[in-house]
């Protein structure tokens, strides 16, 4: 089975723009299904619609003139030219047609970013049938990229659909615009598709050039970024969270054992940072603050500290390592918007 391939056309997603604001006008006049869909979404004759392009209007014109004139006139080759052109419009919306019938839309996974960034929302399009589909386009409302996949017999592809996502919080996928001109270009048909998938997205991390707030005790007059490791205490064994970079490799190559070794600093955990969601200047904003302590996150994660982060009443840590990045994020994140 060939492999599916994906393109992106800036050019026709502009058509497809352009085209939008009238088709939404006509979708209020036709009955359709509407809201989220958590499933399989194929598009069938009932959701699936067709209507002349603007270059299928001029010909549909211009088919009707030749008629018109070979009427008049009684040209026996203008009937016959007038209905060979007629017949290949009717042949290419019927293939238009069913270059999206049958077609399975489902929602695939999508990834956290930052408020700012384009959220790509995974859709998976699955091609059940023998006939190869060409040139279907998934597009965002307000997009300026089409996504366009080829569907050969039996394939399915995964394709991502940029949206820009310009606050934190919980972004809900777009109603998105599934349509082709395939193959004459003279029809155009459309369906419209809601998947119930949503993202979330993360505050915007400030710009880098803030340090790391002091380690929480232990260390003196040590910074975040010392944490006063040159006291080597003693060695433990390793457990989830610990940083690599603590890892006691030396000694590990030393001992006949295959259990990891971490080097324990003097201090102990009292050197741990601890984010403080309350100790920032109340001269800055919320958003602000949210935008500073996800930048101290970054780096904490960067450098390999064990951290812990303290938000409305909560303390999330101390860790370190992935998921517990993903927690405080996810914290910033919903900041004041658990109620909403």
């Amino acid at each position: 089975m060939s492999r599916p391939t994906i393109a992106t056309t800036a050019s026709a997603a502009g058509h497809g723009e352009r085209d939008e604001r009238w088709l939404r006008r006509i979708e209020r006049l036709i009955p359709g299904r509407r809201g989220a869909v958590a499933g399989d979404f194929r598009l069938a004759q009932r959701n699936i619609y067709i209507l002349p392009s603007r270059a299928g209007t001029i010909f549909i014109a211009v088919v009707l003139l030749m008629l018109l004139v070979s009427v008049n006139f009684g040209l026996s080759l203008g009937y016959a030219l007038t209905f060979l052109l007629g017949s290949l419009g009717l042949v290419g919306m019927m293939h238009t047609f069913r270059n999206l019938s049958a077609l399975v839309l489902r929602p695939d996974r999508v990834d956290p970013v930052f408020a700012g960034e384009f959220a790509e929302f995974g859709v998976s399009v699955r091609n059940p049938g023998r006939l190869e589909r060409r040139a279907v386009a998934l597009i965002a409302p307000g997009s300026v990229h089409a996504q366009f996949v080829d569907l050969p017999g039996g394939s399915q592809s995964h394709v991502a659909v940029p949206v820009r996502a310009p606050c934190r919080g919980w972004l809900e996928a777009p109603r998105l615009l599934v349509q082709t001109r395939f193959p004459l270009g003279v029809f155009r048909a459309w369906a419209w598709w809601q998947p119930a998938m949503r993202v979330l997205v993360y505050p915007h991390p400030e710009e880098a050039g803030i340090p790391l707030p002091a380690s929480n005790g232990g260390g003196g007059g040590s910074d975040g970024g010392a944490g006063r490791e040159d006291d080597l205490s003693n060695l433990r064994p390793w457990s989830p969270g610990d940083s690599p970079r603590r890892i006691a490799w030396k000694a590990i190559a030393r001992s006949d054992s295959a259990e990891l070794l971490v080097k324990q600093f003097e201090g102990g955990e009292a050197g741990e940072l601890v984010l403080d969601f309350d100790t920032l200047p109340e001269r800055l904003e919320v958003e602000a603050r949210l935008s500073r302590m996800t930048r101290w996150v970054l780096d904490a994660e960067h450098a390999g500290r064990r951290y812990s982060l303290r938000l409305a009443g909560r303390t999330i840590g101390p860790d370190s390592g992935p998921a517990h990045r993903a927690d405080c994020l996810a914290a910033l994140a919903l900041h004041g918007l658990e109620g909403r």
